[in-house]
């Protein structure tokens, strides 16, 4: 197991070190996990009767950190994950490259279990 592999299947991984020698990896990561913490601590105030991300924000953030990594760090997004359901569909055949290379590059900062649903 290395860093990028978490224990679980939900937990976060550890994104890898080139991505913080990069400003606006950093700057878009940062903003991810701010996102994705305000609308956990909006759910625990507010309960799921409540749309505590009504922007979309958690869902955008990841979106533009995946689409940067896949245009600006084109070799660095790794290869497809045979046991990621998305990357072995075979309707990812038939996608434009870069919408495949953003969907791999998620697995460099998302948990598995949340990998494949975009």
């Amino acid at each position: 197991m290395d860093a990028r592999d978490p224990e679980s299947p939900d937990e976060w991984p550890l994104p890898p070190a080139w991505m913080w020698g990069c400003d606006k990896c950093t700057e878009l990561y940062k903003a991810m996990k701010r996102a994705s913490e305000a609308a956990r601590a909006a759910l625990e105030a507010n309960g799921p009767h409540v749309d505590c991300d009504p922007f979309d924000t958690v869902v955008t953030s990841q979106l533009r950190l995946g689409q940067h990594i896949a245009i600006q760090h084109p070799e660095d997004v790794p290869m497809r994950d045979t046991s990621c359901a998305k990357c072995v569909a075979p309707e990812m055949e038939q996608m434009p490259e870069q919408l495949v290379r953003q969907h791999r590059a998620r697995h460099l900062f998302i948990p598995p279990s949340m990998v494949d649903r975009l």
